[in-house]
């Protein structure tokens, strides 16, 4: 086991996203828990400080909104078109790491 030089973050969705979500053609039955079942993380660049946490979000925020609008519904389109950091976090609540450890003794691969 060894720590890795990245911090963690984990989205959760929150009402917005699932209003929005549950407006798409097709929705099925999309709840909070359904939608939160199984958190994204996400790993950013190391941080000293909890102060630091805002930058990381203002830096990666938009990809991080993309992918999870993506990972959804593939049509940009039908996407928000208001996808600013007051949005995003009136979608979303976030959870920073500072302490990430790898237990798995192998290379990590990147799969794009």
């Amino acid at each position: 086991m060894y720590e890795i030089n990245r911090s963690l973050l984990i989205v959760r969705a929150k009402e917005p996203f699932l209003r929005w979500l549950n407006s798409l053609p097709d929705p099925g039955k999309c709840t909070l828990e359904r939608v939160n079942y199984d958190q994204s993380a996400y790993l950013l660049p190391e941080y000293e400080d909890d102060r630091d946490t805002e930058k990381l979000l203002r830096k990666y925020f938009k990809q991080i909104f993309e992918e999870q609008l993506n990972g959804w519904w593939t049509d940009p389109e039908a996407w928000p078109s208001k996808r600013g950091l007051k949005t995003f976090k009136q979608w979303f609540d976030v959870e920073f790491h500072s302490m990430v450890f790898d237990l798995v003794n192998e290379r990590i691969l990147s799969v794009d």
